[in-house]
């Protein structure tokens, strides 16, 4: 009897030894290694996507900067760029040293390409058919006014619509905004096209109105080649509107400071620094936002150098909106001087449960500005009041702030992977539909 369970617990031992042998240690180390090789792959994936000929970006954008930064990444990939900017801005222009790109275009301008009347598309595609650099394109990217990939449309191109603000910009009226959203749908169900965003306030904006789950492609801006160097005393304000909001805001922040005796120094970017240089802003202790926009470029500039930022909580900056209409730049209307409470279309029947992100609600802008880029990256440190600022920014010692800007470091380091990895993605898909044939 005793040798009769001897022998079945045996057995029962060999059975769990051979299924471990055989079938759950190959599958576990089937798994290991595939999640091994993925990390691997992240890590030696080659710079270079296309070494013998080089898939070619055309863009005709209003915002020299979104081109400049995808250009800087995307060009040691083997990436080319025709860049016929219309970007005419005075301010933009003197880091430049040109406005010029626009006037080698033919048929559109930057006076008539914003709400571009439809009728120029045909004579774009008529002027540009038979172009020889045309000719050579594989793709059109369409960023600051990414609405003006409708122009592009009949060269039968891969389109990319990387959206670094309201994707509605240039069709802000009842029709044109339809026809944009129809056209943006059909764009996305195209393999070969790419809708994204580079923030995710403007990727649930876009899911808002058209439904599309629009791809986060955050911008990278690594051209500054420069990283934090606290070697000058002071904090830096970034901030460029309401400066009415603005000197109330730091006239409190100086007498709290003068109350409690403390020795913090906050001061203009633009004031101290005209116009700046990267390593000017990198040089000081950090820099404190009072958000005009969801988004901006000089966010993403400082986060990939590693600046210790300091931003309003979510609660504090839903009410300085709701109360001053501190960010009434994240509606369109509002840019050109129109005061409406709604959007000018409907949301996607999936997205009616949402509130409008273009009305001024208590409801909506408390929604909406979770959204904002200061919420959805690690290591911004947040202010529940001025009061609140004061106290954190006398209490940051050299190093804390080298801490934070340290852990900023290596989260930008992981960014740079995935971002790498995904443009490539891109990239390759692009290149299968070109009839040019990038390699």
């Amino acid at each position: 009897m005793v040798f009769r369970k001897t022998r079945r617990f045996l057995m029962l031992i060999a059975i769990n030894i051979a299924l471990l042998t055989f079938f759950i240690v190959p599958l576990l180390k089937r798994r290991i290694t595939k999640r091994f090789a993925e990390t691997v792959e992240a890590d030696i994936l080659p710079l270079t996507v296309f070494k013998t000929k080089p898939l070619v970006i055309w863009t005709s954008d209003f915002h020299f900067a979104p081109t400049k930064d995808t250009r800087n990444y995307l060009e040691p990939m083997g990436v080319r760029f025709v860049d016929t900017s219309l970007d005419d801005q005075p301010t933009r222009c003197k880091p430049r040293k040109s406005c010029d790109e626009w006037k080698s275009l033919k048929v559109i301008t930057p006076k008539n390409a914003l709400t571009l009347d439809r009728r120029l598309i045909p004579r774009f595609y008529e002027a540009y058919k038979d172009d020889a650099v045309m000719k050579t394109v594989d793709a059109f990217a369409c960023f600051h006014v990414s609405s003006l990939c409708e122009l592009f449309e009949p060269f039968n191109r891969s389109l990319i619509i990387l959206a670094t603000i309201r994707y509605e910009l240039g069709r802000q009226d009842n029709r044109s905004w339809t026809t944009w959203n129809r056209n943006l749908i059909k764009y996305a169900s195209n393999p070969s096209n790419v809708v994204a965003a580079n923030n995710l306030y403007d990727v649930e904006y876009i899911k808002y109105f058209t439904g599309v789950q629009a791809l986060l492609l955050p911008s990278w801006c690594g051209y500054t080649n420069q990283t934090y160097n606290p070697s000058r005393p002071g904090f830096l304000i970034a901030y460029k509107r309401n400066q009415k909001f603005l000197n109330r805001f730091l006239k409190t922040f100086t007498d709290n400071c003068k109350k409690s005796n403390c020795s913090v120094n906050l001061m203009f970017t633009r004031k101290k620094y005209p116009y700046y240089k990267y390593s000017d802003i990198a040089a000081h202790q950090g820099i404190v936002y009072v958000p005009y926009q969801v988004s901006v470029m000089s966010f993403f500039e400082q986060y990939r150098m590693n600046i210790p930022l300091f931003a309003p909580s979510k609660e504090l900056l839903a009410e300085w909106d709701i109360k001053y209409e501190l960010m009434s730049s994240r509606r369109m209307d509002a840019v050109f001087g129109i005061n409406t409470n709604r959007s000018a279309i409907d949301p996607h029947p999936s997205q009616r449960s949402i509130p409008d992100p273009n009305s001024f609600s208590n409801e909506s802008v408390h929604y909406w500005v979770q959204f904002c880029d200061y919420y959805n990256y690690p290591h911004v440190t947040y202010y529940r009041s001025i009061d609140d600022l004061q106290h954190i920014l006398q209490s940051m010692t050299s190093k804390r702030l080298l801490s934070i800007s340290e852990q900023m470091k290596a989260f930008n380091i992981q960014e740079n992977k995935r971002l790498r990895k995904t443009w490539r993605h891109i990239l390759l898909k692009i290149a299968r539909s070109s009839s040019n044939h990038p390699s």
